[in-house]
């Protein structure tokens, strides 16, 4: 069984353990609430620190301001471990409070930031009516490596994977196949129903926004949608199925996909 020490947690979220480590870590955690806060907070500190500097009004910085902050990478990298390592807490409400400062930049500026989950629905959408039209690569992992699938898709999210059965909802699991929106990634599941090459089912898990959003549904690109956000993650149910068959199998999977 793994050390949930600090330092073990955030190389757990950093994705610097190896595909083993992971695993081992992601059963303590399931055994642990007070590490799975832990985690939680240092996935919260990562991605509010992340959305602040992929503001433009951050990325343009004078080469003589670069110059005097720049330090030697090793001893950086070190310097932010001991950080998040003694102040998770702190740490997100720092990096809140920068993101509101820059929220209130853009907003003098004109340049208010998209919420994620908006550009999260349009490049599924997208993602899914385009891939939904391919016979043999619909998915880049077929369902026959499901294990490799959990695996693979767990080390890049921070957390356990377990492939939802849908097989009595009238969809087999087909494969899976990894997105990116925002520079993070998206894990998509694809199910197909019987006789229905070309209309997946896709379960789509994404980390990167904090907080939590309550479940909606909608329609976009000729393909409906339902979103919601839990404990860091954002979930989207994407297909042809009706928007209130999607509700209701989004209620379903919820408590399931809490279990990090």
């Amino acid at each position: 069984m793994a050390r949930l020490d600090d330092s073990t947690l955030v190389a757990y979220v950093d994705g610097e353990l190896d595909a083993a480590q992971m695993h081992s870590v992601a059963q303590a955690l399931e055994r642990d609430p007070v590490a799975r806060e832990k985690v939680r907070l240092l996935r919260l500190s990562a991605s509010l620190v992340s959305a602040v500097f992929r503001d433009p009004a951050y990325q343009a910085v004078p080469p003589t301001l670069a110059a005097s902050v720049v330090a030697p990478r090793d001893a950086l990298k070190t310097r932010m471990r001991r950080w998040r390592v003694a102040l998770p807490v702190a740490a997100s409400i720092a990096a809140a409070a920068l993101i509101y400062g820059g929220y209130s930049i853009g907003l003098l500026q004109g340049q208010q930031t998209p919420n994620f989950s908006e550009r999260l629905l349009d490049e599924v959408a997208d993602y899914h009516v385009v891939y939904a039209r391919e016979d043999e690569h619909q998915v880049e992992v077929p369902a026959k490596r499901q294990a490799e699938i959990e695996a693979w898709l767990g080390e890049r999210l921070h957390r356990s994977i377990t492939v939802p059965d849908l097989s009595k909802d009238g969809f087999n699991f087909e494969g899976a196949r990894l997105l990116v929106v925002d520079g993070e990634p998206v894990a998509q599941l694809i199910y197909l129903p019987p006789n229905e090459p070309h209309h997946p089912l896709g379960l789509c898990i994404s980390f990167g926004a904090p907080g939590e959003e309550a479940l909606t549904s909608e329609s976009r690109n000729g393909v409906n949608l339902a979103l919601w956000r839990r404990k860091g993650y954002t979930y989207v149910l994407v297909g042809w199925a009706d928007r209130p068959f999607l509700t209701k199998l989004a209620h379903r999977l919820a408590p399931a996909l809490d279990a990090i």
